[in-house]
């Protein structure tokens, strides 16, 4: 734990914090402006729907319709500690640590530290947002009115209750995220050139929100090409442009991808590690 610790605490720098605040100024004037664009800030439409500024919070994930939000964090994730630590392998700093405490326990320790800032870092972001809507632009309101049963409310995608949703969506979406970070750290075993690593995280995420389409008539089972699909991890049910895969409730689609990607970012991260010990 000792050593977890001392690891953590080399992730933890001035410029990172920095960077951190320049992708929150960015994501306050993405808000900004998509704000001003909105239905959400016409005259009279916060009296007409008191709910205006949950449904704009939500919104503002919504991909297919507003991508700045998700091309931030996307920018910001590979920046936490993976770019740090491919700068230390290609520098050879890294091979002091190696040496102390194993090249494994080194690498494992590294990334799950990847994974929890990555959590942290985008459920503090998330709940900024949350605070920054409610104080400069549409206060949030919330209630728990049940709806018919097929009548689809963003507001409720998790839950009934819709304090209850909103802290259930900021959650799983951070967790998404960090899942993300996790795939994007293991990755360095094709992507070495540091630089392109650090915008890589947006090649990545436009990829994975046009992989189903890329690969609909590849596979026999079409449906199942969803299932892959990044929305469901960072910006779930926001889109609904059609029905989840095999009929899925919101809760079971987070659940299959979450483990689809757990999978393949656990296959990638030994891939790396192997072949740095094959390599070094």
């Amino acid at each position: 734990m000792k050593k977890f610790k001392e690891l953590f605490k080399l992730f933890l720098t001035k410029e990172k914090a920095l960077l951190i605040l320049f992708i929150f100024i960015l994501i306050n004037i993405s808000i900004y402006f998509v704000y001003q664009k909105s239905i959400y800030s016409q005259p009279g439409y916060f009296e007409a729907y008191p709910q205006s500024g949950l449904e704009f919070f939500y919104y503002l994930h919504c991909i297919g319709l507003n991508q700045f939000h998700f091309i931030l964090l996307m920018l910001l994730i590979p920046n936490l500690v993976s770019y740090d630590f491919l700068s230390l392998y290609q520098n050879h700093t890294s091979h002091y640590i190696e040496i102390r405490i194993g090249k494994r326990n080194y690498y494992k320790n590294v990334f799950f530290i990847n994974i929890i800032m990555s959590f942290f870092i985008v459920l503090i972001i998330e709940t900024l947002v949350i605070l920054s809507i409610h104080c400069f632009y549409n206060p949030l309101q919330f209630n728990a009115f049940d709806y018919p049963e097929f009548y689809y409310r963003t507001t409720q995608i998790l839950s009934h209750h819709e304090l209850r949703s909103l802290c259930f969506f900021v959650i799983l979406t951070s967790a998404g995220y960090s899942l993300v970070s996790s795939l994007l750290f293991s990755l360095q075993v094709v992507i070495s050139n540091k630089y392109i690593f650090r915008c890589f995280g947006v090649i990545l995420g436009i990829f994975l929100v046009l992989l189903p389409a890329i690969i609909y008539y590849l596979v026999p089972i079409s449906n199942a090409t969803f299932l892959l699909q990044i929305n469901n991890l960072v910006a779930l049910g926001m889109e609904n442009v059609r029905e989840n895969p095999f009929y899925l409730s919101d809760w079971s689609l987070y659940g299959f991808a979450f483990m689809i990607y757990s999978f393949i970012s656990y296959g990638a991260f030994q891939i790396l590690l192997k072949w740095r010990k094959k390599y070094d």
